[in-house]
């Protein structure tokens, strides 16, 4: 197993960014999957590693994750900031693929994150349903526009999230997961399989329920999973064996 700590410049962000990557070493000629995790609002590049065991199921599975720094971005393309969505899709994978040892079969690639990340890997996913097979969110903001007005938002809050999303904070159909899901349902595209986990005590758990009503009742394969917790790393940990198993094992 090797941990590696990429710091390397970035066209699209104008500035030298980290990646964080867990390589298993023992699979052949390459690992069996890919992961992209992302990160939460706060958190950055090497947060994942060190608040979980994630390296133990990377081992298990024979997973490659891939975890790049996005600071609070909410991985847009910022309307006064830099293009993060574009980074993570586009230009990552070009990175990785030429710097590490990886699987690169859509089949096998997966993306998942936590809280602002989850709201990021439904939205990879959501966009981009041909390269990324399954998606997992743990306590994702499944709902952007009820998240921007919320009635504990405070004024920092709000100028950074006029930052991300614009003076007026208008949420616009490709922020949006809800219309994005529809999108890719009525073009006929191959639809990600998704889980979302959410903890019961968890302030995001009435949007996630909210949004697995929906997906229930579209064409998705879509799982949902919630139990007793809150927006913190112990319901994130314990519910990494089953984003591993949702992903690695499950048809």
């Amino acid at each position: 197993m090797a941990y590696i700590a990429i710091e390397t410049g970035s066209p699209t962000l104008r500035m030298t960014t980290s990646i964080h990557v867990i390589s298993p070493t023992e699979y052949g000629e390459r690992p069996k999957y890919t992961l992209y995790l992302l990160h939460g609002a706060g958190d950055n590049a090497s947060t994942w590693h060190r608040m979980t065991t994630i390296e133990t199921y990377a081992q298990k599975y024979g997973c490659t994750v891939i975890m790049p720094e996005a600071n609070r971005s909410y991985y847009t393309d910022m309307a006064h900031g830099l293009e993060y969505f574009y980074y993570i899709t586009e230009e990552l994978p070009r990175t990785c693929a030429n710097l590490i040892h990886m699987n690169e079969d859509p089949e096998r690639t997966y993306v998942a994150g936590l809280s602002m990340g989850g709201y990021g890997a439904l939205k990879c996913a959501l966009t981009y349903p041909e390269r990324y097979r399954k998606v997992v969110s743990f306590s994702g903001v499944t709902d952007i526009e009820q998240r921007l007005h919320r009635s504990d938002m405070t004024t920092d809050l709000i100028k950074e999230m006029q930052g991300v999303f614009g003076t007026n904070l208008e949420v616009q159909p490709h922020e949006d997961l809800y219309a994005l899901a529809r999108a890719r349902s009525d073009e006929g595209a191959r639809l990600p399989s998704i889980l979302c986990c959410c903890g019961s005590e968890d302030p995001f758990v009435d949007m996630n329920r909210e949004f697995a009503a929906y997906m229930h009742h579209s064409l998705y394969k879509f799982k949902y999973v919630e139990s007793p917790g809150a927006h913190d790393w112990s319901f994130w940990e314990r519910h990494l064996s089953t984003a591993f198993e949702f992903l690695c094992e499950e048809a």
